[in-house]
């Protein structure tokens, strides 16, 4: 509808199987296996479900899936002294990719202090309750303690919204830090936010109800129930087949037709190579 921007990504919690819906005969069974510190999950389907797993908004999902995590989760207890300096061979890699450590009497710094710990980094994740079990243990009183390990400094982390945890060996991820250098826009700021108020206005807010007409969310299944139907404004005609939605029109991602024609559009060299990566490892075992 404006710009196309991308899924995101869904939760993740080590070593869970994100719930599905499916039918009463559908059996699934999760074989945990933990190895070298590694949580390996195998599913075992016996009959693949009829519907997508619905979105947070009520649109149409992905299905659901496995999504290991190559930690385990740390036992925060043992952690209820503040640290007085940085592990060694994070402050030298630091010092060697001219990364700025935060102040170890920081709230950051402690974080980063905790996840740098040599029995720590790369093996043990923090979620959001143990955060906010840590800073309790220090004696340090924060109403958000999940910033100070979500911030990134230039480290990189393990992949998996709401796990904290160090890529070990260290590596640098800066990306966050370089995209925010010098960003600005020129022009009036509440002109060009209103400008983007009115084409939503004109092209979806104030388009009479009686011009919207049904249509689907996702057009590239055979699928005419509610679950994969909704109103659409006039407008979304262009699109034709090109896209799919969730219901409340927040998300789009293009089809595999429509990426395919212009991937060099929608993602990067360095992305296509992480997605074709990701391909080869699912499909070709």
């Amino acid at each position: 509808m404006s710009s196309e921007s991308k899924p995101a990504i869904p939760n993740v919690v080590a070593a869970t199987v994100i719930e599905e819906k499916v039918e009463e005969k559908k059996e699934v069974k999760v074989e945990v296996k933990e190895e070298k510190k590694e949580v390996k999950v195998e599913v075992k389907e016996e009959k693949k479900p009829d519907k997508k797993e619905e979105g947070a908004n009520g649109g149409a999902g992905v299905p659901a899936t496995v999504i290991p995590s190559p930690t385990t989760l740390i036992d925060i207890k043992k952690y209820n002294k503040m640290f007085v300096a940085y592990p060694e061979e994070l402050q030298k890699f630091c010092d060697e990719n001219k990364i700025k450590l935060p102040g170890i009497e920081t709230l950051r710094g402690q974080a980063y202090a905790l996840m740098g710990q040599p029995e720590v980094r790369g093996q043990l994740h923090l979620s959001r309750t143990e955060t906010f079990t840590f800073f309790k243990q220090i004696g340090v009183e924060t109403d958000d303690a999940i910033q100070p390990f979500n911030k990134t400094i230039g480290l990189k982390r393990i992949k998996g919204r709401g796990l904290y945890c160090l890529v070990y060996p260290f590596e640098t991820d800066t990306v966050d830090i370089d995209k925010r250098k010098g960003a600005s826009i020129k022009g009036d700021r509440d002109s060009l936010i209103d400008r983007i108020k009115n084409w939503w206005r004109q092209n979806l807010v104030d388009v009479p109800n009686k011009d919207w007409q049904v249509g689907h969310l996702d057009p590239t299944i055979g699928d005419a129930s509610e679950a994969n139907l909704a109103y659409q404004p006039p407008i979304q005609g262009k699109y034709r087949n090109r896209f799919k939605w969730d219901a409340l029109f927040q998300r789009m991602w293009p089809t595999a037709e429509e990426w395919i024609s212009k991937m060099d559009t929608y993602h990067t060299e360095e992305e296509q190579k992480k997605m074709l990566a990701a391909l080869k490892k699912k499909w070709e075992k």
